[in-house]
């Protein structure tokens, strides 16, 4: 009989397992449903940005800017890590503090500082290199992730001195049920690696101010929108990587749940048949 209460016990705590990975993965999916149809207007916005910037910049070819292209000697590097600010989601931070690993083992340096975007990169970076990390945003949602590509705008511009090197490492959406780690280099800024439709430099616009001046401010909101499309892509992926977990999860809780139960019956069935050889024996 103690073998069936905890059979019994096992079977209530498979159910309510899988009640609750049922129910975020459902809360996943409609995260990431919402946060879709935020995806086109953020992408035309960066690409309006690249072509305008590629238009000015081609007339103002001697262009430079010292935060952005830094000529210095003093090999200050940033890096900015992107997580997600809860876990259940699988391999997706693991996957950053690997390729954060290979980047350091390819750019030694002895004056990195960090920041971090995301609970769980915060909670990394304090264990491993609890001196260098600088910034944190322990809160990442859909409300609140272009206050923080502001903030970290603002961080470099204001640095002093300034960043020689500016990485972002972060998870890129590629598909619903593909997000992978990559690093990407906004610092040392290179214009002539902005693709755009170039062909009229000046062709539907009146400059009131000098070209340099105009491309002091929008290398800003380009390296700006820069980071909300990473960090949004980040989002995307967190939410399509804890779907894929907590379904994968929820299966793996209804094949248990059955093969348990299955085991429950035969148990109980023997033990009734015991019982009934026993009552019948004794007549």
């Amino acid at each position: 009989m103690s073998k069936l209460i905890q059979m019994r016990n096992r079977i209530q705590t498979i159910e309510t397992i899988r009640k609750v990975t049922d129910v975020m993965r459902i809360i996943s999916m409609s995260a990431h449903s919402r946060l879709k149809v935020k995806q086109e207007p953020l992408s035309e916005y960066l690409n309006a940005l690249k072509n305008l910037l590629a238009k000015v910049q081609r007339a103002t070819p001697s262009w430079s800017h010292e935060q952005l292209m830094p000529t210095g000697t003093n090999n200050n590097r940033l890096i900015i890590v992107i997580g997600s600010q809860k876990g259940l989601c699988g391999g997706f931070n693991t996957q950053l503090s690997k390729i954060l690993g290979e980047y350091l083992s390819q750019n030694p340096s002895a004056h990195y500082h960090f920041s971090a975007v995301g609970k769980k990169p915060i909670d990394y970076l304090i264990n491993t290199y609890p001196d260098k990390l600088i910034s944190s945003f322990p809160v990442i949602t859909a409300r609140n992730f272009l206050a923080i590509a502001q903030e970290l705008t603002d961080l470099i511009m204001t640095a002093t001195p300034t960043y020689t090197s500016v990485t972002i490492i972060s998870n890129v959406f590629k598909n619903f049920f593909v997000q992978k780690a990559t690093a990407t280099q906004l610092i040392p800024f290179d214009p002539t690696h902005i693709s755009g439709t170039i062909d009229s430099p000046t062709e539907g616009y009146m400059w009131d101010e000098t070209p340099s001046d105009i491309l002091n401010t929008l290398a800003v909101q380009y390296i700006e929108a820069q980071f909300q499309h990473l960090i949004f892509q980040s989002l995307l992926s967190e939410h399509a990587a804890r779907f894929i977990s907590m379904d994968n999860s929820t299966r793996n809780a209804n094949s248990l749940l059955n093969t348990t139960k299955l085991e429950y019956n035969k148990v109980r069935q023997a033990k009734i048949t015991t019982e009934i050889t026993e009552l019948t024996g004794n007549f």
